[in-house]
């Protein structure tokens, strides 16, 4: 009895986790492509204008995302990119960081 309610308890820890992990990549393409990052670095990530993101590390993504968007880095296209982002929240762009990391 005591194995099937730590398994029963594993599953109700898990299975949300599992589904909140996909809704946040979901999330993150949907943010890809609704903020317009697609234009610039193309629809699979890969870059044009913009540098390829597919398959960056998901923190610096994130860490540039909110380098560019504060302000705090000027070089490359980064003028271009922050009036596209000023709007984007922590939230959103950590969420589209993980979508591009994963491409």
């Amino acid at each position: 009895m005591k194995l099937f309610t730590g398994v029963v308890g594993a599953a109700v820890v898990a299975i949300p986790m599992m589904f909140s992990q996909a809704a946040v990549a979901a999330d993150g393409e949907a943010l890809y492509k609704g903020k317009g990052c697609a234009g610039c670095h193309a629809p699979n990530a890969m870059g044009a204008v913009g540098p390829r993101l597919a398959g960056q590390q998901e923190k610096y993504v994130l860490a540039q995302f909110k380098l560019i968007r504060d302000g705090k880095r000027a070089s490359g296209q980064s003028a271009m990119m922050a009036g596209a982002v000023k709007n984007v929240t922590d939230e959103e762009a950590a969420a589209i960081a993980k979508y591009v990391s994963g491409l």
